[in-house]
């Protein structure tokens, strides 16, 4: 959660082209602060007329995209192994 008090606060286009080294869309940052990525929102404040976060906000929005982002290998998820005919035919095409 951001503190008004202690953090700094700095324009939410800033503190993403600090990071990131490129510029991102006004759409972006919208999308990005009320429906997020995965779940996760960018956790931002209104200051005036201008939307602020942090750059420790910033930094877990993204650790939170990137562990939401992994896969999760279910026991049905497992690799089965190849059929007799499969190989037969992989081999034959030179892949095996």
């Amino acid at each position: 959660m951001i503190d008004t008090a202690t953090d700094n606060l700095l324009p939410v286009a800033d503190v993403i082209r600090q990071r990131l080294g490129r510029r991102v869309g006004p759409a972006t940052i919208w999308r990005w602060r009320l429906k997020g990525i995965n779940g996760e929102k960018l956790q931002c404040i209104r200051c005036g007329a201008r939307w602020m976060t942090t750059v420790a906000a910033f930094g877990e929005f993204l650790r939170a995209q990137t562990a939401n982002c992994q896969p999760v290998l279910l026991d049905s998820d497992a690799p089965t192994e190849r059929s007799d005919a499969t190989k037969r035919k992989l081999a034959a095409a030179g892949l095996l």
